[in-house]
């Protein structure tokens, strides 16, 4: 399965709404912009290698189009990304 036919399935409204709800429990625009950073590793296109830096303003909403746009730009699988930020506000 590819990361874009993973995010046609996983783009339905309750988990865009847990995603946001887990994107504004982190807290800060640097524990989110952590979280981003972090996902670039997984990148299955290549990118996995490759720095990137969030600047700037890193609220619920931009994290959430910067999620979309990583996992399907970079090929990270959004699953992949929803499981990881689950278990990181979990043992905040």
């Amino acid at each position: 399965m590819t990361a874009h036919s993973e995010i046609d399935t996983f783009d339905g409204l309750d988990n865009r709404r847990e995603v946001m709800l887990l994107l504004e429990r982190l807290g800060t625009d640097e524990r989110r912009a952590e979280f981003l950073e972090s996902l670039v590793p997984r990148s299955l296109n290549g990118f996995a290698g490759a720095p990137m830096r969030v600047a700037g303003n890193c609220d619920a909403v931009a994290a959430y189009f910067m999620l979309v746009g990583i996992t399907n730009e970079l090929g990270v699988p959004i699953n992949d990304a929803a499981r990881q930020l689950e278990g990181i506000v979990r043992r905040m």
